[in-house]
C-alpha cells in the first residue's frame, strides 16, 4: 500500500471523531433537502429487501440509520465505528432499542471469527481504496452461508460513458487527489473475481441513484448542472407525489438496469461458493452492457408490464411527474434514438411527449435562426456601439416573428 493511500485511510478513519462534526452529520442524514431523503429511503428499502439474521453486524455504523430499523425488528444488532462520538449518537437515536455498540476499525474488527449471519456497511467502502482487504476482514467474522451488503462507486459506469481511456483516468485522478471527497470505484467483474476467489455467490449487484444528486450519473451529461433540473428535484421536499414517483422509478426501473447505468451500485454477496452462477451473472451483465453500448434498447432495457404501465399512468397524472419523466426520456432518446415510447409509456402520454418534442424542436430552430444571422459574415461587429452588441436585444422580437410569420405556429394550432 502506498504512503498516499495510507494517509487517505488514516484521514477517512479519523475524520468523524469530532462531536460537532457528528452532530452536523446526524442532522444532515435526516434533513429534508434536495434528493437527500430519496437516497435515504432507497438505501433503507434495499437493506430491508436483502437483510437476514438473526445476528447482524453494521460496520462503520455512523449514526445507525441502516441498523437501528433492524434492531427495532428484533434482530440482534452490533454496531462498529471508529468514532466514539458516532457510537454515542447511535445510542441516543436508538433510545431503548437494544444494540451492542463497539469502537473498532473497519479493517480490523474486535470480534471473533464466524460470529454474524448478516453484515451491512452503508456508505463506508466507498471511502477507502483497499476494499479487497476490508472484505477479507469482513469474511473472517461472517458465518458460512452469511451475507454481506455494501455499496461502492461503479467504474463500469465511468468506462461505459467515457471509455476506458483518458477521460475516465482524468476523473479517477481528480478523485484520488481530493482526499476529503475521495470515492472508491470498482468494476463488477472485479467484485465477481473477489467472490470467486473467496467462496462467495453474487446475490445482487444493483445500480442505484439514477438521478440522486449525491452520486453523479454521467449519462445525464450536463443535465445535473442545470438549475431548473435541480429545482425540479428539490420539489421532492414538499411534493409527496413527486417523491413517491422518483422512488418508484428508482426501484421499479433503475434497479433493473445494467450495472453501467448509474454511478454507484449496491452489492450483496452470500458466503456460498458458486463460480458457475457468478459466471452466468457476469455473462448476462456483459450481454446487457453490449446491447446498451450498441443502442439496442429492446435488448438492454427491461419492458414495463401491464401492471407497471398502469402504475406509471397514475403517477404521470401529476404534472411535475410528467415533466420529470419527459426529461429523463429525452436523455434516454439521445442514447437510444429508436427507443419505442409505447413500450415505456401509456398511449396518451406517447402523444403528449411527441407534441412536446415537436414544440421543443420548433423553439430550438427559432432560437438558432434568430441568433445565427449575427454570428456569421462579420455582421456582429456592425451591430455594436461602444462595444455593446445590439444583436442579442433583437432576438426576442425575431423569435416572435419567426414563430408567428415564418412558421405560423399559432395559426396552425393543433395542426
Amino acid at each position: 500500500m502506498s504512503e498516499n493511500q495510507q494517509a487517505l485511510i488514516d484521514w477517512k478513519t479519523d475524520a468523524w471523531k469530532d462531536p460537532n462534526m457528528v452532530a452536523w452529520y446526524s442532522k444532515r442524514m435526516f434533513e429534508n433537502s434536495g434528493t437527500n431523503q430519496l437516497k435515504h429511503h432507497l438505501e433503507m428499502r434495499f437493506i430491508s429487501r436483502y437483510a437476514t439474521g438473526p445476528k447482524v453486524l453494521d460496520v462503520g455504523c455512523g449514526t445507525g440509520r441502516g441498523s437501528i430499523p433492524l434492531a427495532q425488528r428484533g434482530l440482534d444488532v452490533t454496531g462498529i465505528d471508529s468514532s466514539q462520538a458516532m457510537l454515542d449518537e447511535t445510542r441516543r437515536l436508538a433510545g431503548e432499542t437494544p444494540m451492542t455498540l463497539l469502537p473498532g476499525d473497519v479493517a480490523n474488527l474486535p470480534l471473533p471469527d464466524s460470529s454474524f449471519d448478516f453484515l451491512l456497511s452503508l456508505n463506508v467502502v466507498v471511502h477507502f481504496p483497499h476494499w479487497q482487504n476490508i472484505l477479507l476482514e469482513w469474511d473472517r467474522v461472517l458465518k458460512p452461508g452469511g451475507r454481506i451488503l455494501f455499496d461502492i462507486h461503479s467504474l463500469d459506469h465511468l468506462e461505459a460513458v467515457h471509455g476506458p481511456g483518458e477521460k475516465t483516468q482524468q476523473i479517477l485522478q481528480a478523485n484520488e487527489s481530493a482526499v476529503g471527497s475521495y470515492m472508491s470505484h470498482a468494476r463488477s467483474a472485479d467484485l465477481v473475481a473477489w467472490a470467486d476467489e473467496h467462496g462467495y455467490r453474487v446475490q445482487a449487484i444493483v445500480p442505484v441513484g439514477g438521478f440522486v444528486v449525491s452520486t453523479r450519473n454521467h449519462w445525464l451529461a450536463d443535465l445535473e448542472t442545470k438549475h431548473w433540473w435541480n429545482r425540479l428535484l428539490g420539489w421532492m421536499t414538499a411534493d409527496q407525489k413527486l417523491f413517491d414517483f422518483a422512488l418508484w422509478l428508482e426501484t421499479e426501473v433503475v434497479w433493473k438496469l445494467p450495472c453501467t447505468s448509474t454511478g454507484r451500485f449496491m452489492v450483496v454477496l452470500d458466503k456460498v461458493a458458486d463460480p458457475e452462477g457468478n459466471a452466468r451473472w457476469l455473462a448476462e451483465q456483459r450481454r446487457l452492457n453490449a446491447a446498451w453500448r450498441a443502442g439496442d434498447s429492446l435488448a438492454a432495457l427491461p419492458a414495463l408490464d401491464a401492471t407497471s404501465l398502469q402504475a406509471l399512468k397514475q403517477h404521470l397524472i401529476h404534472p411535475r411527474n410528467t415533466y420529470l419523466m419527459y426529461e429523463l426520456l429525452n436523455v434516454a432518446l439521445r442514447h437510444f434514438p429508436a427507443l419505442p415510447l409505447d413500450r415505456y409509456l401509456p398511449d396518451e402520454f406517447v402523444q403528449l411527449f411527441s407534441d412536446w418534442h415537436l414544440q421543443s424542436d420548433i423553439d430550438q430552430f427559432s432560437l438558432r435562426v434568430a441568433g445565427d444571422w449575427r454570428r456569421n459574415g462579420g455582421f456582429g461587429a456592425k451591430f455594436e456601439h461602444a462595444g455593446v452588441p445590439f444583436g442579442p436585444g433583437m432576438e426576442y422580437h425575431l423569435v416572435r416573428d419567426i414563430l408567428t410569420t415564418y412558421l405560423d405556429v399559432f395559426q396552425q394550432g393543433e395542426q
